[in-house]
């Protein structure tokens, strides 16, 4: 896992080809102004999501990892809480379908939380079970997110 600022991200090339051109695609700033839904980067290899929701209760979201991809989120609007975890050990809730598997969350989890913000970016990989879309403040949020699928 890595956080860091939008601006910070090249200090992260030379990861993979593809890491480099979503950072390259980022920093571009073709993201703004694209409206919900997918949205081709270089075929099926990467891929950006646009995604608007509400925040949601801690109880009402669950930890999720890849095995195929990268996430790189980042929120474009609103403030949430992701928090993180490997992988490994944890107790599987929902057996792995393409892209996606998702877990119980542990009674003692010692999760790392995140605190997400317009300008910071949450890199996944296969590796790392992470719970996103939960509420930062007092109550639900509109939040505006970017999720690039990275392929591994």
């Amino acid at each position: 896992m890595i956080v860091t600022r939008l601006e910070d991200i090249n200090r992260y090339r030379g990861l993979s080809t593809n890491l480099d051109t979503a950072f390259d695609w980022l920093l571009k700033e073709k993201w703004q102004n694209l409206e919900q839904g997918k949205h081709t980067i270089f075929g099926e290899a990467i891929y950006a999501l646009v995604q608007s929701y509400k925040s949601k209760d801690h109880a009402a979201c669950r930890f999720e990892a890849h095995r195929s991809f990268i996430d790189i989120q980042m929120l474009t609007s609103g403030e949430e809480i992701i928090e993180a975890l490997p992988r490994e050990g944890l107790e599987v809730l929902e057996p792995y379908k393409p892209d996606i598997e998702f877990y119980v969350t542990p009674k003692d989890s010692a999760a790392c939380q995140l605190f997400m913000k317009p300008g910071l970016l949450a890199i996944f990989f296969p590796e790392d079970a992470h719970r996103p879309c939960m509420i930062a403040g007092d109550g639900p949020e509109d939040i505006g997110k970017i999720v690039i699928k990275v392929a591994v």
